[in-house]
């Protein structure tokens, strides 16, 4: 289940669109852009001083001029200063606002992530998606401030260079306007064929990340089922497609820049071949045709270089499709207004059914149910019955379309997102710690409590008994999604976590699953001690952690079978009595 990794967009005129959007992040820069401008203004200036410079020394040369030796070494000293101080503020400031312009699209697609609905990520691979955050990013960077340099540098150094021949002989300079359409050709040509490859190469690079991030996150596993090889063919395929695209878009590279210089060499040699007719020669100076001839030989340099320019920016283009694609998504809808500072806890399921927007059948059927406040409900199934769903919609994880939930008899549709949350708590049967202290993971979201509650919430978990035992205690950087732990050690955690948020509504989704015997009854003694003060949810595939509970709901394929407590449904025989033998005998 995934996504297209890029939406091709063929036309040119898109592509113009996607770059000027890009420009966008330039708002609240123009002053450094300015000065970026200026400084590639005053090098672009000293271009044809340079030419000027040497007509002026094969004049003095000729004219046995020796007084010049004082004045043409400072004047060359000149050019140059002008030309380093050009050179330093057009790149510095151009940097400057491309580094600007990436930080405001990190932040941008950032603050973007937090927002998407869960539909999204289910819809595409973490690869890809980090690919786009560092990839498309950087290939934005180029576009930017590498392709926004030498356009700027290279284009005025041009404009000055051609407005100097053309003022010293303008009829032998209108050769350069006989290759200009020749060129223009070859850099349309160049362009397209270069974008289409580059897509290709940046969806191969999003499997190459994908295929590396799942190895390495799953190395144990890799290694215990000798998998090695088979990994190694996987992201061996995946760089073999980037390593294609990437010759391709290298072997246009190559073509490109010496064909563009030939066609450039070939203006300059019918300069040279009309600068060397005899009335010519004898119209002008030596000096003045050194000069002339110097200025044209600058020119093939930065018209190749800006020549070669799209390259940069047709990838960049494909970069900000990949990066403008994720910021395009819809948000996680939030059209509730509803917000209150506190819940009783009453929960009230009516007609729910649900099917993820990727698949056609219901997951969940005309589910209905209630749950008093300060109840604790377990909810019981096979796997694959709907248990887990249904829990993610309570806190709307997805969208409640078809049927209702109301929370104290407001219809969960109706609370604003983040207030309906805040009065839940969840452990999830996947734990999600963070390479950070144990502090911050038990804390997560909230700075403000103090060492006190974090570890009053740790010992109600079981936890702090070995927290405390930990060289740095609660400082301890436990490594990406808790690494440095133990699996029971990690599901203490995320049960503290919730046990800290205090939140009146407590779902725990197969919270003591990596739980061993000792460990799940202290933890469950402490469930049915935090039970007594709130809503409390539990899944559990051993049922001898949820037969106290206040009732019972049994789910089979999607729909609500039986309802009671444990005797109630032993007694009957049904679908719960099966489970229930199945485990014990």
């Amino acid at each position: 289940m995934s996504e297209p990794i890029i939406t091709i967009n063929k036309s040119g005129k898109g592509s113009l669109k996607t770059y000027l959007r890009m420009l966008r992040y330039l708002k609240g820069l123009i002053g450094a852009f300015s000065l970026s401008i200026i400084g590639f203004l005053v090098f672009a200036a000293s271009q044809p001083m340079l030419a000027k410079t040497m007509e002026l020394i094969i004049e003095a040369i000729e004219a046995k001029n020796d007084q010049a030796r004082w004045t043409l070494p400072a004047f060359a000293v000149g050019v140059f200063l002008l030309r380093g101080i050009g050179m330093f503020m057009g790149t510095y400031f151009n940097d400057y606002v491309g580094a600007t312009v990436i930080k405001k699209v990190r932040l941008e697609i950032f603050d973007k992530l937090m927002v998407l609905p869960a539909s999204y990520y289910d819809g595409i691979t973490q690869g890809q998606l980090l690919h786009r955050l560092s990839g498309g990013v950087s290939s934005i960077r180029g576009a930017i401030t590498n392709a926004l340099k030498t356009i700027v540098r290279e284009g005025f150094t041009i404009v000055a260079l051609l407005g100097y021949v053309f003022y010293l002989n303008w009829q032998l300079s209108l050769v350069f306007l006989g290759v200009a359409p020749i060129l223009a050709y070859m850099v349309s040509y160049t362009s397209k064929t270069f974008r289409k490859i580059a897509r290709k190469d940046e969806g191969a690079m999003g499997k190459a990340m994908q295929v590396s991030k799942e190895t390495i996150g799953n190395y144990g596993v890799v290694r215990g089922f000798g998998a090695e090889v088979y990994e190694k063919r996987r992201y061996e395929g995946a760089i073999n497609q980037a390593f294609k695209a990437q010759m391709k878009i290298r072997r246009i590279q190559a073509v490109f820049s010496p064909l563009s210089q030939v066609v450039i060499s070939i203006a300059v040699s019918v300069i040279i071949f009309l600068l060397l007719d005899p009335t010519i020669l004898a119209a002008n100076t030596t000096g003045e045709l050194v000069g002339y001839l110097t200025a044209v030989a600058l020119i093939p340099k930065p018209l190749r270089q800006l020549s070669g320019v799209s390259v940069t920016i047709q990838r960049g283009i494909v970069g900000a499709e990949l990066v403008f694609g994720v910021l395009d998504e819809a948000e996680e809808t939030d059209q509730g207004t509803y917000v209150t500072e506190g819940v009783e806890g009453g929960i009230r399921v009516e007609n729910l059914s649900f099917k993820y927007p990727s698949t056609e059948h219901n997951v969940l059927s005309n589910i209905g149910f209630h749950v008093e406040p300060g109840e604790m409900v377990a909810f019981v199934g096979k796997s694959g019955s709907g248990k887990s769903t249904l829990m993610s919609l309570l806190y709307r994880t997805y969208d409640v379309e078809a049927g209702k939930i109301f929370l104290d008899d407001v219809d969960v549709n109706d609370y604003r997102l983040s207030n309906l949350r805040q009065h839940i708590a969840t452990v999830n049967q996947n734990i999600a710690l963070f390479d950070d202290t144990i502090r911050n993971n038990v804390a997560y979201g909230d700075s403000e409590y103090s060492d006190e509650q974090v570890i009053a919430a740790l010992k109600s978990a079981h936890a702090w008994e070995f927290v405390e035992g930990l060289p740095d205690g609660l400082d301890t950087i436990i490594g990406e999604n808790g690494l440095k732990l133990s699996g029971g050690q990690r599901q203490r955690l995320s049960i503290a976590r919730a046990f800290l948020k205090d939140a009146p509504i407590l779902i725990l989704d197969e919270a003591t699953s990596s739980l061993d015997n000792e460990s799940e009854a202290k933890i469950t003694q402490a469930i049915e001690a935090l039970a007594k003060t709130r809503t409390t949810l539990v899944i559990a595939h051993r049922l001898s952690t949820i037969m106290r509970a206040d009732r019972l709901v049994v789910l089979n394929q999607g729909s609500i079978v039986e309802q009671g407590v444990h005797s109630d449904l032993i007694e009957k025989g049904g679908v719960y009595a099966d489970l229930f033998h199945a485990e014990f005998e």
